[in-house]
């Protein structure tokens, strides 16, 4: 059965990506409950999958990961049926995100590498893939948004205070 998810865990999960972090007492404050309702509330959303998972927000760039590109990826025909060719690539350190998509490519890696020289040797590893017919690059050069900042539920729940 699914669970059903109201306005105020609408909330709760606008609260939670904003902060994980913030205590509970606090975080009932915000949004006006107790805070035992919070607590079973942010444990049925665990419980149903809703919440996954916690992250830390690292700054990779302070940790010199300097490089950050785009990479579109053509695979033959078959390739994506491939499994392994996927995993390969998901695998490699240097990608932080690897997408299935439609258009002029079949797959877009998102890469993070810490020099040109590593970034080469991630491209070389991807179009080594034997399915892998080619790969077109784009270097990152200013980022306007993150992917940590997607938060559609802040324009959709409204705010209580």
């Amino acid at each position: 059965m699914k669970n059903k998810v109201d306005t105020v865990d609408l909330m709760i999960l606008r609260e939670l990506r904003n902060d994980c972090k913030r205590p509970m007492r606090e975080l009932a404050q915000r949004l006006r409950m107790h805070p035992n309702t919070l607590l079973q509330r942010i444990k049925r959303l665990e419980k149903s999958k809703i919440v996954r998972k916690y992250h830390a927000d690292i700054d990779y760039k302070a940790l010199g990961y300097d490089m950050h590109a785009v990479v579109m990826i053509r695979i033959k025909k078959s390739g994506l049926e491939d499994e392994r060719l996927l995993e390969n690539v998901a695998n490699l350190p240097e990608i932080q995100s690897l997408y299935a998509v439609t258009g002029g490519a079949d797959c877009i890696a998102i890469v993070k590498a810490k020099s040109r020289d590593d970034l080469v040797r991630v491209l070389k590893a991807i179009q080594t893939e034997k399915s892998v017919l080619r790969t077109t690059s784009y270097l990152v050069l200013v980022t306007y948004k993150e992917s940590y900042q997607f938060n559609p539920l802040s324009a959709i729940v409204p705010d209580k205070e």
